[in-house]
């Protein structure tokens, strides 16, 4: 009796045994494919900001595989294959596992060593076996398309380690130069200019499609008042009432009011008035858009620079100006009223950063600050694979 419920015991283990390996362990792969997958790190995260969530990231491509023959890298974050979302590296590793030798799969891919945020896609055609260059005295490992699920682990919580965690790169927005006269700034690409006075009082820049202006005026104000004046403008230049919020003071003897009107539109207005002369910088957004929107063009504003008639003589720079906030002239020592007027950019955490090249760019400081890198502590970003150390200041 005791002997057949033991025959049972036993085979009832041996078949929960199967089971459990069967769910547990994932089944051999067919075909060979040269890729291995991991978890999205918090720089993958960072550095694909069109995939809204899932991926798996691509941490290592075998040389002369299918992989690498369909130009596939190590680094890129896989989005889809055969149009099926991705949204973990085990699945990834689990659709690849199932097909067999002359299959073909499309991979949707973002390629983050290239810094490109458009997917592209890859076709991989699976080979039999991984390639044998030299004579071996085991069969080549059988293990394709092999996962790392244990994310590195930061040293004991160290001040430096979310920056690790995050990459040692940044991805800076790009400016264009724009000027007319003696008036000259710094936008996105498609921004152009839209208007300026003749003796350079006047100069207003705004992008190519939607509501986003920036605009530098000056004028002699003497005995009105600057708040009539501001309103004056505001509904002459964008044809709508406006209502401007209480005065704040700022350093350097600045007044900072933000403002709306019934047309929607938002945004700031910061001015000094000095001997008998007013100088104003406008950001204007659509209210919905403020939050992120108004800091993009309130950097673009404070980088408009005029030989405006009645400017005060340049100053040697204050140390309270961020050296990412001010122009290289003032670094040298010698700023303008823009350079003192662009200390709102600390509130609007925006900076000026550019390269040996003279080109422009835009970061967070309190975020994009990488405190040490091949040529030193400063800003880098990524270009062909390689770190470019990025110098604060905006060059015009």
């Amino acid at each position: 009796m005791f002997a057949r419920w033991g025959w049972l015991g036993l085979a009832v283990a041996l078949f929960a045994g199967v089971v459990w390996l069967s769910v547990a362990r994932p089944w051999k792969p067919h075909g060979y494919s040269g890729l291995e997958f991991a978890p999205m790190t918090p720089a993958a995260d960072a550095r694909t900001p069109l995939l809204s969530r899932g991926g798996a990231l691509v941490i290592a491509v075998a040389d002369d595989s299918p992989a690498d023959k369909a130009g596939i890298k190590a680094g890129e974050v896989v989005s889809a294959i055969d149009r099926t979302a991705i949204g973990s590296a085990r699945q990834a590793s689990e659709i690849v596992r199932r097909h067999k030798a002359g299959d073909r799969i499309q991979l949707t891919l973002f390629d983050i060593p290239e810094g490109e945020i458009h997917p592209a896609h890859a076709v991989l055609v699976f080979a039999a076996a991984p390639p044998v260059t030299r004579k071996l005295s085991v069969r080549p490992p059988r293990t394709l398309a092999k996962e790392h699920f244990d994310r590195p682990a930061m040293v004991a919580n160290a001040a430096w380690s979310r920056r690790i965690a995050r990459g040692p790169t940044i991805k800076p927005l790009a400016l264009t130069g724009l000027g007319d006269g003696h008036c000259n700034g710094f936008a996105p690409e498609d921004w152009r200019v839209a208007g300026r006075a003749k003796d350079d009082s006047f100069f207003h820049v705004m992008a190519g499609e939607g509501f986003a202006h920036a605009i530098y005026k000056s004028a002699a104000l003497g005995r009105d008042n600057p708040q009539a004046f501001i309103l004056d403008f505001l509904k002459a230049t964008f044809g709508a009432p406006a209502v401007l919020t209480p005065a704040m003071a700022r350093p350097f003897g600045f007044v900072l009011q933000n403002f709306g009107n019934t047309k929607g539109g938002a945004g700031f207005v910061e001015y000094r008035v000095m001997s008998g002369r007013i100088a104003l910088w406008i950001a204007a957004v659509p209210g919905a858009d403020a939050d992120w929107a108004k800091p993009l063009v309130g950097a673009v504003v404070f980088s408009l620079h005029c030989a405006s008639p009645g400017a005060p003589k340049l100053i040697p720079r204050d140390p309270k100006l961020a050296p990412t906030a001010v122009s290289l002239r003032c670094l040298e020592g010698s700023c303008g009223e823009s350079d003192f007027a662009a200390n709102y950019l600390s509130v609007l955490r925006e900076g000026y950063v550019h390269n040996r090249e003279g080109e422009m760019f835009l970061v967070n400081p309190r975020r994009d600050f990488w405190q040490d890198g091949a040529d030193g502590p400063g800003f880098y970003h990524q270009i062909g694979g390689e770190n470019e150390k990025l110098e604060p200041g905006r060059i015009n």
